[in-house]
């Protein structure tokens, strides 16, 4: 249809509406429902009229909210999804209509709902470049981070408490008697999974008594995996993570993994090649996910309420639409120790 035939009338008929609750869409006044504006204004950029009529397309955006993820983290069905879901339902709550855009790694470009300023507001889910995130700021739109955090583009964002949470659960580790722990996880995946590394760390450090930081560092490599891991995990190539396994130098005792995924994909592999958890190898994994109540043993792990993600990103960014001259927050959201199966009782038993 041409958009030159494109009219108010022509919107009202198609919805069984009158031209006056059109205009009153249109022009952001009061007077229908907020359900109806936005199937009215739905109905509008999809035929074209608002690029006909561009003086209509800030009460569009008013009431769009564009979230950004690359493609791989949508693979991710049991933590970025949940994360959606809080978004989905916090933008309802509030009024919003969610357009999800996904992009490749490495072939990024802005989407068009930003660039023809059809959105309010921005939110990244997950990791992303920081020239991606400079060419998204260009267009001066409230943007807000989740699960990742720029440390050269000052952005508000919406973490877990990464470094604590894998603390915790090093540290709980170290005091039921294991001295032989390793890390398993991809630090080229995200910000958390570094974090989480970071919390390894400095609960090692902080627990066992290294005489300096390269007896540390050694002892950390020796029994751990912390690269190129991720791709694998999430094509469940259970055959590419033996191979991984049997390159460690030091089997460890315990194994603090970066997520939930690589510690289900982690165990799996052990089992394939004779190991027993918890009787050989005890395993904590990162997020609580549905499955980790699923296996055999249930895994214990650090609980990060991922739907609260989403719901604060979209708090978060309603208050920065309102308030663009605050200085940016960081918000971190509380984690806490799950206690299952996976690990042993003690490393003495």
């Amino acid at each position: 249809m041409s958009k030159d035939k494109v009219t108010m009338k022509l919107i009202a008929n198609k919805l069984g509406l009158s031209i006056n609750a059109v205009s009153i869409a249109l022009n952001n006044k009061e007077g229908i429902s907020e359900r109806k504006r936005m199937e009215i204004l739905k109905l509008a950029d999809k035929l074209g009229y608002l690029d006909k009529f561009p003086y209509y397309k800030p009460s569009f955006a008013n009431k769009n909210v564009c979230v950004i993820l690359q493609s791989m983290y949508f693979k991710d069905a049991y933590f970025y999804s949940k994360i959606l879901i809080g978004i989905e339902e916090e933008s309802g709550i509030n009024h919003y209509n969610v357009i999800i855009n996904f992009y490749e790694d490495g072939n990024f470009a802005v989407p068009n709902c930003i660039e023809n300023r059809k959105v309010s507001g921005i939110i990244i889910v997950g990791n992303i470049r920081d020239e991606y995130l400079i060419k998204i700021k260009q267009f001066n739109i409230p943007i807000v981070l989740v699960d990742h955090s720029s440390l050269l583009v000052p952005t508000d964002s919406i973490m877990s408490d990464n470094k604590l949470g894998s603390y915790i659960a090093t540290e709980y580790l170290v005091h039921k008697g294991f001295l032989n722990i390793g890390f398993f996880g991809d630090l080229n995946y995200s910000l958390s999974i570094n974090e989480r590394f970071f919390g390894f760390h400095e609960a090692l450090k902080n627990n066992m008594n290294f005489e300096n930081s390269n007896l540390l560092n050694n002892f950390i490599a020796d029994r751990s995996v912390l690269y190129d891991t991720e791709d694998f995990v999430i094509n469940s190539d259970i055959d590419k993570i033996i191979e991984i396994i049997k390159q460690i130098k030091i089997i460890p005792d315990a194994f603090i993994c970066s997520n939930d995924s690589a510690a289900l994909h982690l165990i799996k592999a052990l089992n394939s090649i004779g190991y027993s958890i918890p009787n050989d190898i005890s395993i904590i994994g990162f997020d609580d996910i549905v499955l980790s109540t699923l296996i055999s043993p249930k895994l214990t792990t650090i609980m990060v309420n991922k739907e609260l993600m989403g719901k604060k990103a979209v708090d978060k960014l309603i208050f920065r639409m309102k308030n663009k001259e605050e200085p940016v927050e960081n918000t971190i959201l509380s984690v806490k120790l799950i206690e299952r199966d996976s690990v042993a009782k003690s490393k003495e038993a």
